[in-house]
């Protein structure tokens, strides 16, 4: 007789499956038990190892002992014509399709019912806690973002922040327009996000955006005002100037950009940016005097009426 038959003859093969599909089941207990008691992470190695170690014992011990009516004696004590291994094997056979079944059943609940509780868990959480409309954004609201300094050496971040911090200081001053704060806007500086994006962000209706270069004594503001929703240019523009006194530009080009956004903007910025507003505000009086003395090198007015605002401003600031 073969070794392929005596080890069919010896159940050792229907042995070998059974304790195969029992480890498979012992391993889902396992992973059941491990989730709801406090054991080592390793439990679960543990068990694969112990099962593997078990599996050649096993084997060895179908191919030297058979099952009689009278319990386990070894097979080389046995009458061949009193084995039990046909009746022996049907019982293996049997034992194994349960297992087969338990384990199976057992994959098949892991793989569904967690999931249905995690649906049902997730309805509910939806149900509890409604969904947040996003906030509207008022039309009279705008974010303020840092100049960007194209200069070549890249060495005028204090101006344009200066510059920026007049505009922010001067549009707070405007009635009925929400400014984002310094904060919020300075974040996005060198942000590559659109505007669309950051105006979401800030909830803000309008973006300021400029740029700063300056060349020798010479210095370029550009300006420019951008609708959000639609991501439009609403105005544009551009100052140059002699790069002497930098507070009195600041001053100056800060003014004149409130002013024409308050117009885009359909608000009266005028009284916000007045000296009417302040008496005592020194720094607008300085501004004025600055745009006057810029007037005058251009001669637009009158020199005995600039002369007469120039005096009335310098004696102010006094």
């Amino acid at each position: 007789m073969s070794l392929i038959q005596e080890l069919k003859r010896r159940n050792v093969f229907r042995v070998g499956v059974l304790y195969l599909v029992a480890s498979w089941l012992l391993l889902q207990l396992t992973d059941v038990l491990s989730s709801l008691l406090s054991v080592p992470e390793s439990a679960g190695s543990i068990v694969v190892m112990l099962l593997m170690l078990g599996f050649i014992p096993v084997l060895i011990f179908a191919w030297v002992y058979e099952m009689t009516p009278k319990g386990l004696k070894r097979e080389v004590d046995i009458d061949r014509s009193q084995s039990l291994t046909p009746d022996t094997g049907k019982k293996i056979n049997t034992l194994t399709t349960v297992l087969l079944v338990l384990a199976i059943a057992g994959l098949v609940a892991d793989r569904l019912i967690p999931e249905s509780s995690v649906d049902t868990d997730v309805a509910a959480v939806a149900a509890v806690e409604p969904v947040e409309a996003p906030l509207p954004v008022d039309d009279h609201s705008i974010a303020v973002l840092p100049f960007a300094d194209l200069s070549q050496n890249q060495d005028q971040q204090y101006f344009t922040d200066g510059l920026t911090e007049e505009l922010l200081n001067l549009l707070v001053r405007v009635d009925e327009l929400r400014v984002a704060s310094r904060t919020s806007s300075f974040a996005y500086r060198g942000s590559t996000l659109g505007v669309p994006e950051i105006s979401k962000a800030l909830n803000v209706g309008h973006i300021l955006e400029g740029s700063v270069r300056k060349d020798g004594d010479r210095i370029r503001i550009t300006a420019q005002l951008i609708e959000a929703g639609s991501d439009r240019h609403l105005w544009s523009e551009n100052f140059d100037r002699e790069f002497v006194d930098i507070f009195a530009i600041q001053d100056e080009i800060a003014n004149a950009i409130v002013r024409a956004l308050t117009g885009k903007l359909g608000m009266g910025g005028e009284k916000a940016i007045a000296v009417e507003l302040d008496p005592s505000f020194a720094r607008a009086w300085a501004g004025l005097a600055a745009v006057v003395e810029l007037l005058l090198s251009f001669r637009a007015y009158d020199e005995l009426l600039a002369g007469a605002r120039l005096s009335t401003a310098m004696q102010a600031s006094r």
